[in-house]
């Protein structure tokens, strides 16, 4: 075992933003369409499926931005090795 720092990049665990979000949708879809069946409320399923896939959308748009601008600096602000090469 070494006590050298690894240069190999540390992955996260658990599921990615992407998957959270598609899983979201879909439970949201089936829930409201569920809903209009037994009769709680009236639904339109073409226009639910497409609020909830701009909502989708927007949340991996924002979520893809953020995790780009957290990437360039690394964890906790540590800075890149492209930007330590720099002088």
């Amino acid at each position: 075992m070494s006590t050298q720092p690894s240069t190999e990049r540390e992955y996260r665990q658990g599921p990615s933003l992407g998957t959270v979000i598609w899983g979201a949708v879909v439970v949201a879809l089936a829930a409201l369409i569920v809903a209009g069946r037994l009769g709680w409320f009236a639904v339109d399923p073409g226009m639910v499926a497409v609020v909830l896939l701009l909502v989708g959308g927007l949340g991996l748009v924002v979520g893809g931005a953020v995790a780009a601008a957290r990437g360039r600096r690394g964890p906790a602000g540590v800075r890149s090795p492209e930007e330590r090469a720099e002088p």
